[in-house]
């Protein structure tokens, strides 16, 4: 949680000491969301969604900073086994980006920075029962995202990003060819091709 109040800290900072526009606004969206380098390689993507509050400081005409909370659901689904059915994997974030743009036009704009996630629970589903999966999930997750986004006028937009996740995930027991436990590992990592919407509520100089 530290990083997190760090990241705000840094974009008080900023507000504080730059003359250009500060905007604010509500932002909600879909994931796209897979997690890489996990259990079965048949996962496939799973819808989620992504919602929350985003800060948005224009240093001058071509270049910003924007900061946004979000709560954000990503996971993957899973195949039938042998074991149980076919479902899906919920992994609940607070996240944070801390994103860095710039304005091409008045209309179209690009960013890049990193995303701070901070897992508030996991859940797995399958034969129709819900599974609590928090204590095998790590509780910080770092990203980096890239995107491009649209402006129609000064109040409404919509963007399109990529979250590359780098940290591993899970705790995972690796076995014997008898299935006997020998050890554990950590693996995976969040894959998200987000889609959102946000309207900024009010600016100020």
């Amino acid at each position: 949680m530290n990083k997190s109040i760090l990241t705000v800290v840094v974009f008080t900072f900023v507000i504080s000491h730059t003359s250009g526009q500060i905007t604010f606004g509500a932002k909600a969206g879909i994931n796209f969301a897979n997690v890489y380098n996990i259990g079965s390689t048949d996962n496939k993507t799973r819808f989620g969604i992504n919602a929350g509050l985003l800060g948005k400081v224009n240093v001058s005409k071509k270049v910003f900073i924007q900061l946004e909370t979000l709560y954000s659901i990503k996971g993957h689904k899973f195949p039938k086994t042998t074991l149980s059915g076919a479902g899906f994997l919920s992994l609940n974030y607070i996240s944070i980006p801390l994103l860095g743009g710039f304005n091409f036009t008045d209309k179209f704009s690009a960013f890049l920075g990193p995303e701070f996630n901070f897992l508030t629970n996991a859940n797995s589903k399958f034969d129709d029962s819900n599974h609590d999966v928090s204590k095998n999930y790590r509780k910080f997750d770092f990203a980096i995202d890239l995107g491009v986004a649209y402006n129609p006028n000064n109040k409404l937009g919509i963007d399109l990003r990529y979250s590359y996740g780098f940290e591993d995930l899970a705790d995972v027991t690796t076995t014997d060819l008898l299935g006997n436990p020998i050890g554990k590992e950590r693996k995976g990592s969040n894959r998200v091709l987000q889609l959102g919407l946000y309207y900024y509520i009010f600016a100020r100089k």
